[in-house]
């Protein structure tokens, strides 16, 4: 676990980075043939970061 200064900080710039992988995750849905493994993995990402899950984080 990491003690950081803000977390709430914290947490808004990792659900940032956790939507533009769902972004990633969603175009190369659309380019490559495993569109199933891509799809869960966006769906995963975009609930991350919705729910600003995070067990690397100390609050």
């Amino acid at each position: 676990m990491f003690q950081v200064r803000d977390p709430q900080k914290a947490l808004r710039a990792i659900a940032f980075v956790r939507y533009g992988m769902a972004a990633l995750f969603l175009l190369l849905a659309l380019l490559q043939p495993e569109k199933l493994l891509f799809l869960g993995l966006a769906f995963l990402a975009l609930a991350m970061a919705r729910t600003g899950y995070c067990p690397l984080l100390r609050r």
